[in-house]
């Protein structure tokens, strides 16, 4: 996806007409009606699942989408605190937004939020409202890695030197997902801190010889192209291609070191004009209709109380799931970043 804005005009309001008298007049509207501004950086599949059941259900609320990358986003966003032009951040938004920019969303508690499990419910004082878990992963493009003689089954063998310069991440400055990436590389090979995990980092970051995307989208599209061998991508859309048969080209990795789950949300935004129909949405996506029907994609649902059901989908429970302190990631995320952009800039 280009880091360009793209509004999408989706849905038009349904207006009736009726006769009488031999004149024609315009039906009443009925139901909740006016605008609805997303900003969201989802990928196409996962967000035409939310919105176009939405506009079914509420035909007289116009949906307007902008997508770009979440880092872009929640900047056009600060940038707009003045006057909003977006009413909700649908996707991109995780715990350490609620921490380091608590004055961007308008508080906000889906109905039914006791019905999820507790490490799910909205514990941010209504700031967000988690929607799906998200998992890193790899994408491995099959041919490629065979022909090279490559395995790749961990994070560690990500340095082995036949990678150099095939290997594609995006920018953890802007990019959720490389972000993630990131903080459970350093989770996982040693600690947020130590030397260990930094080296890797380190090492890392020369084998990628200069590679790296500004969007999510371009890694496993790259890797499915066969642009690259590997990517540090997300599971979703690497599902998707599984899904659709494109197995014998990809395979999903799930690093031998372990990963991290980690719950993506919606925010509504700080005194958002179309407030009430934000409401409507977070409603809707929290609803048991809409995590059934996550839980049967190629996502996974926040709410975890509900059984997943896509059987394409490996089972949460074969998959080394490690811990992530959010907190500590949340109060120091700006110095792991500055300490990946020194790192970066030593090496290209």
């Amino acid at each position: 996806m280009k880091k360009v804005f793209v509004t999408l005009l989706i849905g038009l309001v349904i207006l009736g007409t009726i006769a009488g008298g031999g004149a024609k007049e315009k039906a009443a509207v009925s139901g909740p009606s006016g605008r609805l501004v997303l900003y969201t950086p989802d990928f196409d599949e996962e967000l035409n699942m939310v919105v176009d059941p939405f506009q079914a259900k509420y035909p007289n609320i116009k949906v307007e989408l902008v997508q770009a990358g979440a880092g872009e986003l929640k900047t056009r966003i600060r940038a707009e605190a003045a006057n909003p032009q977006a009413d909700i951040l649908a996707g991109g938004v995780f715990y350490n937004d609620y921490v380091n920019m608590p004055d961007l969303w308008e508080p906000y508690i889906a109905s039914n939020d006791s019905d999820y499990p507790e490490s799910m419910r909205n514990s941010t004082g209504g700031a967000i409202t988690f929607k799906t878990v998200q998992l890193v992963n790899l994408l491995v493009n099959k041919p490629l890695a065979k022909e090279l003689g490559v395995e790749i089954k961990s994070y560690a063998d990500l340095l082995n030197p036949k990678l150099k310069g095939k290997i594609i991440t995006a920018d953890p400055n802007g990019s959720s997902s490389a972000w993630n990436q990131l903080s459970t590389i350093l989770g996982v090979m040693g600690g947020y801190e130590s030397a260990a995990a930094w080296g890797y980092v380190e090492s890392l970051i020369q084998n990628l010889d200069g590679v790296m995307s500004g969007s999510s989208s371009t890694v496993y599209k790259g890797v499915l192209e066969g642009e690259y061998v590997v990517g540090l991508t997300y599971e979703a859309p690497c599902v998707t291609y599984i899904r659709e048969g494109k197995g014998d080209i990809v395979e999903i990795v799930y690093p031998s070191e372990g990963i991290n789950a980690i719950a993506g949300a919606h925010g509504i935004v700080k005194n958002a004009k179309n407030l009430e129909n934000a409401k409507l949405f977070i409603e809707f996506v929290a609803s048991d209709e809409m995590q059934a029907a996550f839980a049967a994609s190629t996502v996974r649902q926040a709410n975890l109380n509900l059984p997943t059901t896509n059987e394409y989908l490996t089972p949460i429970d074969q998959i080394r799931i490690e811990p992530r302190d959010e907190a500590y990631l949340a109060k120091n995320q700006k110095n792991i970043l500055e300490r990946w952009n020194f790192l970066w800039a030593k090496y290209n």
